[in-house]
């Protein structure tokens, strides 16, 4: 396994050349699923955490829905803005890291889409603060949607390549698992379709990210307040969670008050 490296690498690698990978194809599916298995209307408050350049945002604005983005990377806030304004869509979008930002019982629904930047930070305290922000910023009643990938999955498949071919792009990633921190680690190759090919730089040294099952995703949840409704293996209602699906996509509601366990460890956590 590669050795991890700068545990601040969240800040630093990402860019707008991930608007053309395959996987951003998926944007209308991704909310089209969001707002079924969420049951919106169009009438909700949504902040949506770690949004990238605004792609599932912009699409929540555009079917009536008032949303704020939050994230760390001035190059996609500034994106993410530009195509708000040029298209008049009610979104805010806030360059922040998520752990900074204090919104207090504000929101309907909370989202933490490709992850959402958990299990991304230095250590399982900062790691568990992303929850608390999550907890902190939903109304009681509030839902929140995560998807990400899924820690039982990694401990039974692990290390893998992963193939996804889109219209324009071809994406490659390596996995591989340390069951001791519970982190995955993960470099990715991207191939744009037309272009000559040349070998691929990779995307630097892998990034590495802890990686959580379902039972510990309930325990935290529960920790801050958030019952766990349903656990879907991707974006598919008919799909449910598993140790041999790759993602798990979490929803879940926060009831009228937190519970004092909420500065507990997670369970599992080293």
């Amino acid at each position: 396994m590669p050795p991890l490296h700068d545990s601040q690498w969240y800040r630093k690698i990402w860019t707008l050349d991930i608007e053309d990978l395959s996987w951003v194809e998926d944007t209308l599916g991704e909310v089209d699923f969001i707002a079924e298995a969420l049951g919106l209307t169009g009438s909700e408050r949504v902040l949506d955490l770690a949004c990238g350049f605004g792609r599932h945002a912009l699409e929540l604005a555009r079917r009536g829905h008032a949303v704020v983005g939050v994230d760390i990377t001035p190059a996609y806030i500034d994106e993410a803005r530009r195509r708000a304004a040029k298209e008049g869509l009610a979104a805010e979008f806030i360059c922040a890291d998520v752990r900074d930002v204090a919104l207090d019982a504000e929101f309907d629904t909370v989202l933490s889409l490709a992850d959402g930047a958990i299990g991304y930070l230095e250590d399982e305290q900062e790691n568990l603060k992303v929850f608390d922000r999550i907890a902190s910023a939903l109304k009681p009643g509030g839902r929140h949607l995560m998807a990400v990938c899924n820690g039982a999955y990694a401990r039974k498949h692990f290390p893998k390549r992963h193939w996804d071919m889109g219209a324009r792009a071809l994406s490659l990633a390596d996995f591989a698992w340390d069951e001791q921190t519970a982190r995955m680690t993960y470099t990715g190759y991207s191939f744009r379709l037309g272009e000559v090919l040349a070998a691929p730089a990779g995307s630097g040294p892998p990034s590495w990210i802890r990686l959580y099952t379902i039972e510990e995703l309930r325990a935290i949840l529960a920790a801050r307040g958030l019952v766990v409704q349903q656990a879907y293996g991707g974006y598919d209602t008919g799909l449910p969670a598993s140790e041999d699906t790759f993602m798990l996509v979490v929803c879940s509601e926060k009831g009228g008050s937190t519970s004092s366990a909420a500065a507990g460890r997670a369970p599992g956590a080293e």
